[in-house]
């Protein structure tokens, strides 16, 4: 008896290796941090979907730990829209009274060439310049594209009274489709000088326009440096396949159950999201999407009669207010056709 439990022992740790324990919720981990951790990414083997979505959690004295993609830290995973935001230093570029450089960060590189299921959000990030005298250029990794934007201002600009970022203390620029790699460099016209006073530093980062309020910043100083901004990256099920591509294979098809496919817009590759009146994790191959019952959320699936959730929908039958309309009709009736021909 003791040799057939040891044999089931390792039968059972082959299998985790083999990633037999995906559909075993019990045995992943599914936070780190404050950051919860869906799948398809786990941080083991078997608790991810595939090499590509591993993640690293490390934790320190006094801290609840930190999810990394790599060496950059993440701060949230969605897969009801398939983003990540990870946490990303801003750019700055300070100069003395007299134009000489004094504190100045490196370029700035976002490279995700090693991480196949990942691009650059163009419909959520772009380009935000602070400063009265501050240019910034991007450029990807072939140089195919080259963009950018200048601020510019001649005296103190209050940003908490500016609306947009016109160019004047603040610009903005958007990024391209389906990039994995950026570069960008900050520098200055005439190092400050006519503006050293109220603006020695310019500042610069690719980040999260949802997220993003000019009323809460202001013409950059010294003081103002070491701040990070949030990158939304847009990540894929499967990035080299359409989705029609996919599905020829069910084994490897990364949609579930009451799901819909969409192919990525900004390049090759799918993504899955719930069909109407369904929620859930659509990348869980086991659970899926469940329906919705719409009669519990009357507010928002408003129903005057007997609600009756059915898959996916709901159906509102109104027999009681139709038996209320018909004894008025009833009574209504009658007294028109008298009132008629009394006239």
């Amino acid at each position: 008896m003791k040799v057939v439990q040891q044999l089931l022992l390792v039968a059972v740790a082959w299998w985790l290796r083999q990633g037999g324990a995906t559909i075993v919720a019990g045995h992943c981990a599914h936070r780190c941090g404050r950051v919860p951790i869906p799948y398809p990414f786990g941080l083991e083997r078997h608790c991810a979907r595939s090499e590509e979505f591993l993640l690293n959690c490390t934790t320190t004295d006094g801290s609840g730990g930190q999810l990394w993609l790599g060496n950059t830290p993440i701060r949230k995973i969605s897969f009801g829209d398939s983003t990540m935001v990870v946490s990303i230093p801003e750019l700055h570029d300070c100069y003395n009274k007299t134009g000489w450089s004094v504190n100045r960060s490196d370029n700035l590189y976002i490279d995700l060439s090693s991480y196949p299921p990942y691009r650059l959000s163009s419909t959520r990030n772009n380009l935000t310049v602070l400063g009265c005298d501050t240019y910034v250029l991007m450029t990807d990794r072939d140089r195919f594209f080259r963009s950018g934007c200048i601020s510019y201002c001649s005296e103190y600009v209050d940003l908490a009274k500016e609306t947009t970022c016109s160019g004047l203390g603040c610009c903005q620029a958007s990024i391209p489709k389906g990039l994995k790699m950026l570069r960008i460099r900050i520098s200055s016209v005439d190092g400050h000088v006519s503006v050293s006073q109220f603006n020695p530093c310019g500042v610069a980062f690719v980040g999260d326009k949802m997220s993003f309020n000019l009323s809460s910043r202001r013409l950059p100083t010294l003081n103002d440096l070491g701040k990070r901004a949030d990158l939304v990256l847009d990540w894929m099920i499967g990035w080299d396949v359409t989705c029609a591509q996919a599905r020829l294979n069910q084994s490897s098809y990364g949609c579930g159950n009451n799901t819909d496919c969409d192919d990525f817009t900004d390049g090759q590759g799918y993504r899955c999201f719930c069909k109407a009146g369904y929620e859930g994790n659509p990348y869980n191959r086991s659970r899926g999407c469940k329906d919705i019952n719409e009669c519990e959320d009357p507010q928002k699936y408003p129903c005057r009669g007997k609600c009756e959730n059915l898959p996916g929908s709901y159906r509102c039958d109104c027999d009681g207010d139709n038996r209320r309309d018909i004894a008025l009709a009833m009574i209504l009736v009658p007294v028109v056709c008298i009132y008629m021909l009394v006239l």
